[in-house]
């Protein structure tokens, strides 16, 4: 099964030339909006690692023949009404990745996706069972520890766009309408997967953002063009602040527009399922202006 390299992006494609005989006041539509590129919209900032674009797209560009190729098992669901399968599948270099993947029994079409990232020894087999009967299929998945060592922090933050992938492969799931979710010490890996895929749905990051990739960080939020929800730890306010503004800068540059291309949400709300299925929910559709059109 062929791995999918990350497609170019834009609002949406322009509308045919309309003739001159057209009447002067006809409505524009949403798909009026001219193409707007949104990585990057601005020269690299003094602040962001050297030659950072460059070692991305390189780095990504090395793992497209590597096949992602996940391989599912049947494992037990608690509900008769889901679906569970082990997951693995080929991430950084080739080392196997594994996770858990829940699914509503009997869907009868594509669904919705969302990719949990948690820490390894964080059981990917416990707490999943939250999000799929609402239709949804989920991927939880287990990375290693933040290499602190690694400015880049390649290997995790590779593990998690390979993640989208796998889940993306699946015939069963709408590669156009999957979100990613960044928990506990790998959060940081939410933020660098919605840097390096701007066709993700929505991103959430709920964990501290560690200060030894900050720099790295910051220029994944700037790329980022994704609705993202914040929790409030170390580093949220510099995500917060950063988040989306090369793609607001280039949506305001060719459309005249300025409202923000992302929303961003500080929560502290108790009931975590609830928040997370609310806003997961209301950003895996096809309806929002700068939903990016996806050719796989």
């Amino acid at each position: 099964m062929p791995d999918f390299d990350l497609p170019p992006i834009t609002a949406f494609s322009p509308s045919p030339t309309v003739p001159p005989t057209a009447p002067a006041s006809v409505e524009p539509t949403d798909f009026d909006l001219p193409p707007v590129a949104v990585t990057p919209a601005a020269a690299p900032a003094t602040d962001e690692p050297i030659d950072f674009d460059l070692f991305w797209s390189q780095t990504l560009a090395a793992h497209r023949d590597i096949d992602v190729a996940p391989v599912l098992t049947a494992a037990s669901a608690r509900s008769k009404d889901l679906t569970a399968e082990a997951v693995t599948f080929a991430g950084f270099e080739s080392r196997p990745v594994t996770g858990r993947l829940i699914t509503p029994v009997g869907a009868g079409a594509t669904l919705p996706g969302l990719v949990e990232l948690r820490s390894a020894g964080r059981d990917a087999g416990r707490d999943v069972e939250w999000l799929a009967p609402g239709g949804f299929a989920h991927l939880v998945v287990e990375l290693p520890q933040d290499d602190l060592d690694d400015p880049y922090n390649r290997g995790v933050f590779t593990d998690a766009v390979r993640s989208v992938q796998a889940l993306r492969t699946l015939a069963r799931v709408d590669p156009s309408r999957v979100a990613v979710l960044g928990t506990g010490s790998v959060a940081a890996a939410g933020v660098a997967a919605a840097g390096l895929l701007p066709d993700l749905a929505c991103a959430m990051v709920e964990g501290d953002i560690p200060a030894a990739h900050k720099d790295s960080l910051v220029a994944f939020a700037r790329r980022a063009s994704t609705p993202l929800q914040l929790t409030q730890g170390a580093g949220a306010q510099v995500l917060l602040e950063e988040w989306g503004f090369n793609a607001a800068l280039a949506l305001a540059a060719m459309t005249g527009l300025i409202e923000p291309v992302v929303e961003c949400v500080v929560t502290t709300e108790s009931n975590t399922t609830v928040r997370r299925t609310r806003w997961i929910a209301a950003h895996t559709h096809l309806k929002n202006v700068f939903v990016p059109q996806v050719a796989y």
